[in-house]
């Protein structure tokens, strides 16, 4: 798959069962964007008077220990949803292939008995980008590429993180300029999404602050510009994750084989 594909691919599988991947994905966004706007609440906002007066000096938009454990919680929150959706939609994409279909509900059950290895892993990726800041300024992306597709793997292949983690190395290692460049192509279209849909109602809440319910505006941001970019990014991961093994081990061959024998 060329980057296009992987990007046009990444709307498809969304458009192919929209309630089925959206609705997994608000299982863990809803809850997460109304913690992390409750924690960053009460955030006085822009005043015209303060502004104009050019004696005072006081006013300015640092960051309050709200809004500091809002960034936390969404951070955080944000990587663990990333992973348990990207694991869902590879075994959704494996049960289309055989012709069947899973529910919301199917998928989150199937869900339970991996969530351990999904969050292990994610903790021992993010472990060692961090630890990686402390080397070359590059080292990071590098072990962000080459763990990319860890996800995906404990998803369809049902092993725990540490033989996961090696299996994406493995796969990536042979092609790993071009995954990094659709990993950032991937990241550079995120970010367009979110800064096209929440820039304005963003600078708006900005503006009028989040005092008493006004932490609601950038819950509601948050929301929908997750119910979108994050299943894409999934979707991605998933789509480079199964060209990976197809370039590699010739994944497409096998499965036509089995097609043509089913009996072996």
């Amino acid at each position: 798959m060329t980057m296009s594909d992987l990007l046009d691919g990444g709307f498809a599988i969304i458009k192919q069962a929209p309630a089925t991947i959206i609705g997994l994905t608000a299982v863990f966004v809803i809850p997460l964007q109304l913690v992390a706007g409750f924690l960053g609440r009460g955030v006085e906002g822009w005043s015209w008077d303060e502004a104009l007066d050019e004696g005072n000096t006081s006013f300015e938009f640092g960051p309050s220990l709200g809004t500091t454990g809002s960034a936390i919680v969404l951070q955080l929150g944000s990587m663990l949803a990333l992973v348990v959706v990207a694991s869902a939609i590879a075994r959704l994409m494996s049960a289309w292939y055989v012709g069947n279909d899973l529910t919301t509900g199917q998928l989150l059950r199937g869900t339970l008995p991996i969530a351990w290895a999904l969050f292990a892993s994610c903790v021992l990726v993010h472990l060692l980008e961090a630890v990686s800041i402390i080397g070359l300024g590059i080292l990071p992306l590098a072990v962000m590429t080459w763990f990319l597709v860890t996800a995906p793997v404990i998803g369809a292949e049902r092993v725990g993180p540490i033989a996961a983690m090696r299996r994406s190395a493995r796969l990536v290692s042979r092609r790993f300029w071009n995954v990094l460049g659709a990993a950032l192509l991937g990241y550079l279209v995120e970010l367009l999404f979110v800064y096209a849909i929440g820039l304005v109602p963003l600078v708006v809440s900005l503006l009028l602050g989040t005092e008493g319910i006004g932490w609601v505006v950038p819950a509601a941001v948050g929301l929908v510009t997750q119910l979108i970019t994050l299943p894409f990014v999934a979707s991605v991961t998933v789509l480079i994750y199964l060209d990976l093994r197809v370039r590699t081990e010739g994944l497409d061959l096998e499965l036509r084989a089995g097609e043509a024998f089913p009996a072996t």
